[in-house]
Protein backbone atom coordinates (compact mmCIF):
# COMPACT_ATOMS: atom_id res chain seq x y z
CA UNK A 1 0.00 0.00 0.00
CA UNK A 2 2.87 2.68 0.82
CA UNK A 3 5.00 1.62 -2.11
CA UNK A 4 2.06 2.27 -4.47
CA UNK A 5 0.87 5.16 -2.60
CA UNK A 6 5.06 6.64 -3.47
CA UNK A 7 4.42 5.46 -7.19
CA UNK A 8 1.51 7.07 -7.12
CA UNK A 9 2.92 10.60 -5.94
CA UNK A 10 5.89 10.06 -8.27
CA UNK A 11 3.58 10.15 -10.96
CA UNK A 12 1.74 12.87 -10.26
CA UNK A 13 4.94 15.03 -9.83
CA UNK A 14 6.65 13.69 -12.94
CA UNK A 15 3.80 14.08 -14.78
CA UNK A 16 4.94 18.52 -15.05
CA UNK A 17 8.19 17.37 -14.23
CA UNK A 18 10.12 20.87 -15.33
CA UNK A 19 7.33 22.65 -12.80
CA UNK A 20 7.96 20.32 -9.93
CA UNK A 21 11.64 20.88 -10.59
CA UNK A 22 11.35 24.53 -10.18
CA UNK A 23 8.77 24.73 -7.53
CA UNK A 24 11.36 22.38 -5.53
CA UNK A 25 14.09 24.90 -6.12
CA UNK A 26 11.89 27.94 -4.71
CA UNK A 27 11.85 25.78 -1.65
CA UNK A 28 15.06 24.88 -1.21
CA UNK A 29 16.57 28.67 -2.06
CA UNK A 30 14.24 29.87 0.57
CA UNK A 31 15.83 27.19 2.76
CA UNK A 32 19.28 28.26 1.97
CA UNK A 33 18.79 31.71 2.93
CA UNK A 34 17.21 31.12 6.01
CA UNK A 35 19.60 28.29 6.75
CA UNK A 36 22.62 30.96 5.57
CA UNK A 37 21.42 33.59 7.67
CA UNK A 38 21.16 31.47 11.12
CA UNK A 39 24.28 29.90 10.77
CA UNK A 40 25.99 33.21 9.67
CA UNK A 41 24.42 34.92 13.02
CA UNK A 42 25.63 31.74 15.45
CA UNK A 43 28.97 31.89 13.64
CA UNK A 44 29.65 35.55 13.77
CA UNK A 45 28.91 35.62 17.27
CA UNK A 46 30.37 32.73 18.81
CA UNK A 47 33.61 33.93 16.26
CA UNK A 48 34.11 37.18 18.04
CA UNK A 49 33.31 35.89 21.41
CA UNK A 50 36.42 33.22 20.68
CA UNK A 51 38.58 35.82 19.04
CA UNK A 52 38.36 37.76 22.25
CA UNK A 53 38.61 35.33 24.59
CA UNK A 54 42.06 34.05 22.89
CA UNK A 55 43.22 37.62 23.44
CA UNK A 56 42.97 37.37 26.97
CA UNK A 57 42.55 41.16 27.92
CA UNK A 58 39.56 42.90 29.46
CA UNK A 59 40.70 46.36 27.65
CA UNK A 60 42.82 46.87 24.78
CA UNK A 61 44.96 50.17 25.08
CA UNK A 62 46.28 51.80 21.42
CA UNK A 63 46.71 54.50 20.03
CA UNK A 64 44.27 57.03 19.12
CA UNK A 65 42.38 55.93 16.36
CA UNK A 66 39.39 53.57 15.36
CA UNK A 67 38.70 51.17 18.05
CA UNK A 68 37.34 48.98 15.32
CA UNK A 69 40.52 48.70 13.12
CA UNK A 70 42.61 48.54 16.51
CA UNK A 71 40.68 45.53 17.80
CA UNK A 72 40.95 43.97 14.23
CA UNK A 73 45.03 44.59 14.10
CA UNK A 74 45.45 42.91 17.42
CA UNK A 75 43.06 39.77 16.83
CA UNK A 76 44.91 39.15 13.17
CA UNK A 77 47.99 40.41 12.97
CA UNK A 78 49.43 43.71 10.89
CA UNK A 79 51.49 46.92 10.79
CA UNK A 80 50.21 49.34 12.82
CA UNK A 81 50.51 53.38 11.71
CA UNK A 82 50.91 54.71 15.09
CA UNK A 83 52.26 54.07 18.15
CA UNK A 84 52.42 54.24 21.82
CA UNK A 85 55.00 55.69 24.25
CA UNK A 86 56.79 52.76 26.39
CA UNK A 87 56.44 54.98 29.48
CA UNK A 88 52.55 55.14 29.59
CA UNK A 89 52.67 51.11 30.36
CA UNK A 90 53.73 52.29 33.62
CA UNK A 91 50.92 54.39 34.01
CA UNK A 92 48.52 51.67 33.04
CA UNK A 93 50.18 48.78 35.20
CA UNK A 94 49.49 50.75 38.53
CA UNK A 95 45.86 51.70 37.63
CA UNK A 96 43.32 50.33 40.22
CA UNK A 97 42.09 47.12 39.39
CA UNK A 98 44.84 46.47 36.66
CA UNK A 99 45.99 43.26 37.75
CA UNK A 100 48.26 42.53 34.31
CA UNK A 101 49.34 45.05 31.77
CA UNK A 102 51.30 43.10 28.56
CA UNK A 103 52.87 45.38 26.05
CA UNK A 104 53.15 44.63 22.49
CA UNK A 105 55.27 46.04 19.54
CA UNK A 106 53.53 44.59 16.24
CA UNK A 107 54.60 44.05 12.98
CA UNK A 108 53.58 42.31 9.50
CA UNK A 109 55.89 41.90 6.73
CA UNK A 110 54.78 41.36 3.05
CA UNK A 111 56.43 37.79 1.70
CA UNK A 112 56.70 38.34 -1.98
CA UNK A 113 57.73 34.38 -2.48
CA UNK A 114 54.74 33.61 -0.68
CA UNK A 115 51.61 35.98 -0.90
CA UNK A 116 51.51 35.81 2.43
CA UNK A 117 52.94 37.91 5.69
CA UNK A 118 55.34 37.22 8.76
CA UNK A 119 53.46 38.52 11.95
CA UNK A 120 56.12 39.14 14.50
CA UNK A 121 55.17 40.38 18.11
CA UNK A 122 57.44 41.68 20.49
CA UNK A 123 56.03 41.07 24.04
CA UNK A 124 57.26 40.75 27.66
CA UNK A 125 57.31 37.11 30.05
CA UNK A 126 53.81 38.55 31.60
CA UNK A 127 51.92 38.45 28.40
CA UNK A 128 51.12 34.36 29.28
CA UNK A 129 48.98 36.24 32.27
CA UNK A 130 46.90 37.48 29.53
CA UNK A 131 47.23 33.88 27.40
CA UNK A 132 46.12 31.56 30.14
CA UNK A 133 44.73 29.20 27.33
CA UNK A 134 48.80 28.98 25.66
CA UNK A 135 50.29 25.93 25.80
CA UNK A 136 54.02 26.25 24.88
CA UNK A 137 56.74 23.02 24.32
CA UNK A 138 59.30 24.48 25.08
CA UNK A 139 60.05 28.01 26.93
CA UNK A 140 58.78 31.24 26.74
CA UNK A 141 60.69 33.76 24.58
CA UNK A 142 62.95 35.10 27.57
CA UNK A 143 66.53 35.71 26.75
CA UNK A 144 67.35 37.95 24.10
CA UNK A 145 67.60 36.04 20.23
CA UNK A 146 64.72 33.75 21.68
CA UNK A 147 61.39 33.33 19.95
CA UNK A 148 58.22 31.70 20.50
CA UNK A 149 56.02 30.42 17.27
CA UNK A 150 53.05 29.38 16.45
CA UNK A 151 52.37 25.84 15.22
CA UNK A 152 51.25 27.03 11.73
CA UNK A 153 54.25 29.19 10.84
CA UNK A 154 56.68 26.39 12.70
CA UNK A 155 54.78 23.99 10.21
CA UNK A 156 54.93 26.40 6.92
CA UNK A 157 58.49 26.91 7.74
CA UNK A 158 59.84 23.48 8.93
CA UNK A 159 60.73 25.12 12.63
CA UNK A 160 62.07 22.45 15.15
CA UNK A 161 62.38 23.47 18.60
CA UNK A 162 66.02 24.47 19.46
CA UNK A 163 66.97 25.43 15.60
CA UNK A 164 68.17 28.76 14.71
CA UNK A 165 66.75 30.37 11.84
CA UNK A 166 66.54 33.46 9.87
CA UNK A 167 63.49 35.07 9.94
CA UNK A 168 60.90 35.55 6.65
CA UNK A 169 61.32 39.48 5.51
CA UNK A 170 64.37 40.40 7.60
CA UNK A 171 67.40 39.90 5.98
CA UNK A 172 70.59 38.91 7.95
CA UNK A 173 68.46 38.53 11.20
CA UNK A 174 67.94 35.16 13.15
CA UNK A 175 66.44 33.61 16.21
CA UNK A 176 66.31 30.71 18.22
CA UNK A 177 63.17 28.55 18.45
CA UNK A 178 62.98 28.63 22.24
CA UNK A 179 58.93 27.25 22.23
CA UNK A 180 56.44 26.42 19.51
CA UNK A 181 52.89 27.03 21.00
CA UNK A 182 50.48 24.21 20.77
CA UNK A 183 47.09 24.87 18.09
CA UNK A 184 45.29 27.59 19.18
CA UNK A 185 42.92 27.68 16.46
CA UNK A 186 43.55 31.38 16.52
CA UNK A 187 45.80 34.35 15.11
CA UNK A 188 48.36 33.13 17.66
CA UNK A 189 49.57 29.85 15.31
CA UNK A 190 50.96 32.04 12.74
CA UNK A 191 52.60 34.94 14.96
CA UNK A 192 56.34 34.88 15.69
CA UNK A 193 56.82 36.30 19.39
CA UNK A 194 60.34 38.09 20.40
CA UNK A 195 61.30 39.89 23.37
CA UNK A 196 60.07 43.34 23.36
CA UNK A 197 63.81 44.80 23.47
CA UNK A 198 64.52 42.46 20.48
CA UNK A 199 61.67 43.61 18.72
CA UNK A 200 61.82 47.30 19.13
CA UNK A 201 65.51 47.20 18.04
CA UNK A 202 64.55 45.29 14.59
CA UNK A 203 61.94 47.00 13.92
CA UNK A 204 63.58 50.91 14.54
CA UNK A 205 60.65 51.22 16.71
CA UNK A 206 62.93 52.09 20.96
CA UNK A 207 60.90 52.96 23.57
CA UNK A 208 57.46 52.14 21.38
CA UNK A 209 54.87 50.19 21.39
CA UNK A 210 51.79 49.32 19.20
CA UNK A 211 48.84 48.04 22.24
CA UNK A 212 48.67 47.48 25.86
CA UNK A 213 46.96 44.49 26.73
CA UNK A 214 45.20 44.60 29.80
CA UNK A 215 43.59 42.46 32.02
CA UNK A 216 41.22 42.90 35.32
CA UNK A 217 41.13 41.32 38.82
CA UNK A 218 37.35 41.77 38.25
CA UNK A 219 34.99 42.06 35.30
CA UNK A 220 32.36 44.80 37.06
CA UNK A 221 35.84 47.18 37.84
CA UNK A 222 35.72 48.15 33.71
CA UNK A 223 33.99 51.27 33.90
CA UNK A 224 35.82 52.66 36.39
CA UNK A 225 39.30 51.78 34.86
CA UNK A 226 38.07 52.86 31.80
CA UNK A 227 37.42 56.11 33.12
CA UNK A 228 40.92 56.45 35.59
CA UNK A 229 42.68 55.89 32.33
CA UNK A 230 40.50 58.44 30.27
CA UNK A 231 41.13 60.78 32.74
CA UNK A 232 44.55 60.81 33.59
CA UNK A 233 47.77 62.64 31.97
CA UNK A 234 48.45 60.10 29.34
CA UNK A 235 44.61 59.58 28.77
CA UNK A 236 44.99 62.23 26.08
CA UNK A 237 47.00 59.86 23.73
CA UNK A 238 45.61 57.09 24.03
CA UNK A 239 42.40 54.98 23.24
CA UNK A 240 40.64 52.80 25.77
CA UNK A 241 39.08 50.07 24.36
CA UNK A 242 37.01 48.10 26.47
CA UNK A 243 36.44 44.55 24.54
CA UNK A 244 32.96 43.53 26.34
CA UNK A 245 31.55 47.06 24.65
CA UNK A 246 33.29 46.97 21.38
CA UNK A 247 31.80 43.30 21.38
CA UNK A 248 28.23 44.83 21.62
CA UNK A 249 29.31 47.60 19.33
CA UNK A 250 29.82 45.37 17.13
CA UNK A 251 26.79 43.34 17.34
CA UNK A 252 25.05 46.35 16.94
CA UNK A 253 26.42 46.96 13.38
CA UNK A 254 26.13 43.52 12.25
CA UNK A 255 22.22 44.09 13.63
CA UNK A 256 21.50 46.15 10.67
CA UNK A 257 22.92 43.94 7.98
CA UNK A 258 20.83 40.86 9.65
CA UNK A 259 17.97 42.71 9.35
CA UNK A 260 18.69 42.91 5.73
CA UNK A 261 19.08 39.67 5.01
CA UNK A 262 16.11 38.45 7.23
CA UNK A 263 13.86 40.36 5.26
CA UNK A 264 15.34 38.76 2.01
CA UNK A 265 14.91 34.81 3.71
CA UNK A 266 11.52 36.17 4.46
CA UNK A 267 10.95 37.27 0.59
CA UNK A 268 12.18 34.03 -0.56
CA UNK A 269 9.90 31.95 2.07
CA UNK A 270 7.08 33.84 1.69
CA UNK A 271 7.82 33.03 -2.76
CA UNK A 272 8.46 29.43 -1.83
CA UNK A 273 4.98 29.11 -0.26
CA UNK A 274 3.11 31.26 -2.82
CA UNK A 275 4.95 29.20 -5.77
CA UNK A 276 3.67 25.89 -3.98
CA UNK A 277 0.74 26.57 -3.12
CA UNK A 278 0.06 28.29 -6.66
CA UNK A 279 1.85 24.50 -8.10
CA UNK A 280 -0.33 22.22 -6.20
CA UNK A 281 -3.65 23.87 -7.04
CA UNK A 282 -2.65 24.13 -10.70
CA UNK A 283 -2.04 20.24 -10.31
CA UNK A 284 -5.09 19.82 -8.69
CA UNK A 285 -7.14 21.51 -11.38
CA UNK A 286 -5.35 19.59 -14.17
CA UNK A 287 -6.54 16.03 -12.32
CA UNK A 288 -10.18 17.26 -11.54
CA UNK A 289 -11.70 14.47 -13.73
CA UNK A 290 -9.33 11.76 -12.17
CA UNK A 291 -10.09 12.97 -8.24
CA UNK A 292 -13.74 12.69 -9.02
CA UNK A 293 -13.28 9.72 -10.05
CA UNK A 294 -11.20 8.26 -7.26
CA UNK A 295 -14.35 9.75 -5.22
CA UNK A 296 -16.56 7.62 -6.90
CA UNK A 297 -14.29 5.01 -6.49
CA UNK A 298 -14.41 5.26 -2.82
CA UNK A 299 -12.32 7.21 -2.22
CA UNK A 300 -12.86 9.81 0.94
CA UNK A 301 -12.28 13.59 1.68
CA UNK A 302 -9.37 12.70 4.17
CA UNK A 303 -7.92 10.64 1.31
CA UNK A 304 -8.05 12.91 -1.64
CA UNK A 305 -6.56 15.33 0.99
CA UNK A 306 -3.45 12.98 2.02
CA UNK A 307 -2.67 12.36 -1.65
CA UNK A 308 -2.62 16.15 -1.81
CA UNK A 309 -0.66 16.98 0.79
CA UNK A 310 1.75 14.30 0.79
CA UNK A 311 2.69 15.55 -2.84
CA UNK A 312 3.42 18.88 -1.38
CA UNK A 313 5.26 17.74 1.36
CA UNK A 314 7.51 15.23 -1.09
CA UNK A 315 8.29 18.83 -3.01
CA UNK A 316 9.51 20.34 0.55
CA UNK A 317 11.36 17.55 1.55
CA UNK A 318 13.17 17.15 -1.34
CA UNK A 319 13.87 21.41 -1.71
CA UNK A 320 14.55 21.44 1.76
CA UNK A 321 17.45 18.57 1.42
CA UNK A 322 18.78 20.25 -1.54
CA UNK A 323 18.82 23.96 0.24
CA UNK A 324 20.76 22.58 3.02
CA UNK A 325 23.20 21.22 0.09
CA UNK A 326 23.51 24.39 -1.70
CA UNK A 327 23.86 26.48 1.82
CA UNK A 328 26.94 23.41 2.75
CA UNK A 329 28.76 23.77 -0.63
CA UNK A 330 28.14 27.47 -0.98
CA UNK A 331 29.35 28.17 2.83
CA UNK A 332 33.35 28.85 2.12
CA UNK A 333 32.22 31.58 -0.84
CA UNK A 334 30.08 32.70 0.61
CA UNK A 335 32.25 33.14 3.56
CA UNK A 336 34.74 34.70 1.54
CA UNK A 337 32.33 37.42 0.60
CA UNK A 338 31.13 38.36 4.28
CA UNK A 339 34.84 38.62 5.43
CA UNK A 340 35.28 41.60 2.45
CA UNK A 341 31.89 43.09 3.14
CA UNK A 342 32.21 42.94 7.33
CA UNK A 343 33.84 45.98 9.01
CA UNK A 344 35.21 43.56 11.66
CA UNK A 345 35.23 39.40 10.67
CA UNK A 346 36.51 36.68 13.57
CA UNK A 347 39.34 34.25 12.43
CA UNK A 348 37.49 31.12 12.78
CA UNK A 349 34.34 30.39 10.03
CA UNK A 350 31.25 32.51 9.81
CA UNK A 351 29.21 29.93 8.37
CA UNK A 352 28.95 27.03 10.76
CA UNK A 353 26.58 24.45 9.65
CA UNK A 354 25.30 22.42 12.88
CA UNK A 355 23.26 19.16 13.51
CA UNK A 356 20.22 21.18 15.01
CA UNK A 357 19.75 23.84 12.31
CA UNK A 358 20.35 21.19 9.93
CA UNK A 359 17.39 19.55 11.62
CA UNK A 360 15.47 22.70 12.31
CA UNK A 361 15.53 23.28 8.20
CA UNK A 362 14.36 20.19 7.32
CA UNK A 363 11.55 20.11 9.70
CA UNK A 364 10.42 23.99 8.69
CA UNK A 365 10.04 22.62 4.85
CA UNK A 366 7.76 20.21 5.63
CA UNK A 367 5.81 23.05 7.69
CA UNK A 368 5.83 25.57 4.68
CA UNK A 369 4.60 22.72 2.68
CA UNK A 370 1.44 21.84 5.15
CA UNK A 371 0.70 25.74 5.04
CA UNK A 372 0.96 26.15 1.51
CA UNK A 373 -1.13 22.71 0.48
CA UNK A 374 -4.13 23.63 3.04
CA UNK A 375 -5.91 25.58 0.37
CA UNK A 376 -5.46 22.93 -2.79
CA UNK A 377 -6.07 19.92 -0.94
CA UNK A 378 -9.31 21.25 1.11
CA UNK A 379 -10.38 22.40 -2.33
CA UNK A 380 -9.64 18.84 -3.69
CA UNK A 381 -11.34 17.02 -1.10
CA UNK A 382 -14.34 18.79 -1.29
CA UNK A 383 -14.84 18.19 -5.00
CA UNK A 384 -18.38 16.71 -5.77
CA UNK A 385 -17.65 13.14 -7.53
CA UNK A 386 -20.73 14.02 -10.11
CA UNK A 387 -19.10 17.49 -10.95
CA UNK A 388 -16.18 16.26 -11.11
CA UNK A 389 -16.52 13.52 -13.66
CA UNK A 390 -18.30 15.94 -15.68
CA UNK A 391 -15.27 18.26 -15.88
CA UNK A 392 -12.68 18.53 -18.96
CA UNK A 393 -10.04 19.78 -15.87
CA UNK A 394 -8.96 22.90 -15.80
CA UNK A 395 -12.29 24.06 -14.80
CA UNK A 396 -12.01 23.48 -10.96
Amino acid sequence: MFSTALRFIWANLTRRALRSVVTAGGVAIAVAAVFSLVSFQRGYQQGLRDDLDRLGANLLVVPKGCPYDAASLALHGASWPCYLKSAYLETVAQTPHVTAAAPVLMNALYLPKTGEQAVYCGVEQNIVQLKRQWHIDGSLCTTPGDLLVGSEAARLHAWRLGQTVSLPGLPNTQGKIAGILQPTQGADDLFVYMPLGDAQRIFARPQQLTHILVRLDQPESLDEVVTNLRGCEAGMDMNIVPLTHLFQSIQSLIESTRLLLGCVALVAVLGAGAGLSNTILMAVNERTREIGVMRALGGSQAQIFTLVWSETMALCLVGGAAGILLSLLSARALDSWLRQSLPFAPHDALIRPELDLILACLIAAPLLGTLASLFPASRAARLSPALAIRTSGGDL
